[in-house]
């Protein structure tokens, strides 16, 4: 069989329940039909088999493209609108992260960016701007402040799992031979996080789409409502998508409700979520919720819950826990420590493709918020700056471009400036040769990597931070290289070891400019399990 690519590129119904899905096979449509009563696992792994499709680097079984391939065909039937993420192989970003690359080094090379004004600092003081009610006010379930905290800090005291995780970061995966992998997790910005668990008026809420239908429950200007859903119900239901991780279950605990995931935790591997509570929220979900399997109204008995604090503990606790370690700063301070750097005050944060990337997005978040201008990103990911009135031309309506942004752009568009402070993109090779930084982080290694070459050759693997943000895609040759080659994050960290790989990277055939691997190197070095 021969490497292969897909991507969904369009879905039309059929009649009730039914949807076609059309993949590109390499250059060719193929159109696979099923309907919500399918056996989907079973009717991808027969659409895999029967073409002998393999994927590239991030996805080289076939039971892996057929479990992508099912992923697809289950967010059809679910409502969810098709997105590139669907790719097998890093291939497509990467070509497309190399025009980005170039077009924004021409951009930067010609821009000038003054210096900041002697009152304006370097790190930038956010505060809360007016806002529009009924969004803007929230009634707390415990009316007084020290109560809530006492509730909050005796829940985490009792509870091991969390007080672990408070002490110490999660163990990274060591293995026999090569360096370790480290998980890592998405992040919330710390300003999204209510200041009290909110009053409750039901029991479930679910996510940002209506159920079996095409089209968001919010629209692109319904962000706060979208939140305040959430903040007025007990239980915020998330589950599995495409991979474990997933922004949505930082919305549910940052809005003050707890997360129980439908179908359960039990599949998730150990090491991935691995700075969540998972046996808490397993605990939790069977005690309070009624069940993982059948989360409804009538399982939960609100009385009960409200009974003696019951319920005010565990949101309390959980809500505590996330502002210290589940926040976009939290993120950033995380990969600063585990690497040795937790004095660094220069990042340069290097990636390629410019739609959005939720682990990417929420890194650059916190290093913003952390470093002010001593981070320097590039490509700079346009959809994370807010557009400001003075530019030319003037930005276009904030809804109308959040309308084009996966998932409305909830949580992570538009919330940093550039404009106000001195973030100097230009002449990054040079710089790179100069050892400006303190250390080099290649936050998206599946979709390029820019400058590698220059990074390879003037900084040593204890000043390289790597990170594998994708959904979930098993072991690949990027697992087994880079984590000897730096420090190497891994989202969605399965279970194992991957296999080992020796590769000489200083060899002129991984030396391209946005990234270390050729796409027709694919066959001849992902390790096949």
């Amino acid at each position: 069989p021969v490497s292969m690519m897909f991507r969904v590129v369009a879905m039309v119904a059929l009649g009730v329940g039914a949807v076609e899905v059309e993949f590109v096979v390499g250059s060719s449509p193929e159109v696979l039909r099923f309907d919500g009563e399918s056996d989907l696992d079973a009717l991808a792994l027969r659409f895999v088999r029967d073409r002998g499709l393999r994927g590239g680097e991030g996805c080289a079984s076939e039971a892996c493209v057929a479990g992508l391939v099912a992923s697809a065909m289950r967010q059809k039937l679910e409502g969810v609108e098709a997105v590139s993420r669907v790719s097998v192989s890093g291939a497509v970003y990467r070509r497309q992260g190399a025009a980005e690359v170039a077009a924004q080094a021409e951009e930067f090379a010609t821009t000038v960016v003054p210096p900041p004004p002697r009152f304006v600092a370097a790190r930038t003081r956010t505060v809360r701007a007016p806002c529009a009610p009924p969004y803007c006010e929230v009634d707390c379930a415990i009316a007084d402040r020290n109560v809530e905290a006492a509730f909050a800090d005796a829940f985490v005291a009792s509870d091991p799992e969390l007080s672990t995780l408070l002490r110490t970061w999660p163990a990274p995966r060591r293995c026999d031979e090569g360096g370790a992998i480290y998980p890592i997790f998405i992040g919330m910005p710390a300003e999204d996080f209510v200041d009290c668990v909110p009053r409750k008026y039901r029991g479930f809420q679910g996510g940002v789409r209506e159920a079996n239908a095409g089209d968001y429950a919010f629209g692109p200007s319904q962000e706060a409502e979208y939140k305040r859903a959430y903040r007025e119900a007990y239980f915020g239901v998330t589950k599995k998508k495409a991979g474990w991780d997933c922004l949505r279950h930082y919305e549910i605990v940052a809005s003050g409700a707890v997360p129980v995931f439908q179908g359960g935790l039990d599949g998730c591997p150990t090491s991935t979520l691995a700075h969540w509570p998972k046996e808490l929220l397993r605990r939790i979900a069977r005690e309070h919720a009624g069940s993982e399997e059948s989360l409804s109204e009538k399982n939960i008995d609100r009385a009960l819950l409200d009974a003696q604090g019951r319920y005010p503990s565990v949101a309390a606790g959980l809500l505590a826990f996330a502002k210290r370690r589940l926040t976009t700063v939290a993120l950033a301070d995380y990969v600063l420590e585990t690497s040795g750097h937790a004095n660094a005050t220069k990042v340069l944060v290097l990636s390629s493709h410019p739609a959005p990337d939720y682990q990417r997005d929420m890194l650059i978040h916190g290093l913003r918020r952390r470093l002010g201008a001593g981070l320097v990103d590039f490509a700079r990911p346009p959809h994370l700056y807010a557009p400001h009135a003075g530019s030319d031309p003037p930005p276009r309506n904030d809804e109308a471009a959040k309308a084009k942004l996966y998932g409305h752009g909830f949580t992570y568009a538009h919330r940093l400036r550039d404009d106000i402070i001195h973030v100097d993109r230009s002449d990054l090779e040079r710089r790179i040769a100069a050892h400006e930084f303190d250390v080099v982080l290649f936050a998206s290694v599946h979709r390029g990597m820019p400058f590698w070459p220059a990074v390879f050759a003037h900084y040593a693997p204890r000043d390289r931070i790597f990170v594998d943000g994708e959904d979930d895609h098993g072991w690949c040759r990027l697992s087994a290289v880079l984590r000897n080659e730096g420090f190497f994050f891994m989202r969605e960290l399965p279970d194992g070891c991957p296999a080992d790989l020796n590769l000489d990277l200083s060899l002129p055939r991984y030396q391209n400019f946005h990234g270390p691997f050729h796409e027709h190197d694919d066959d001849d070095v992902v390790p096949r399990q």
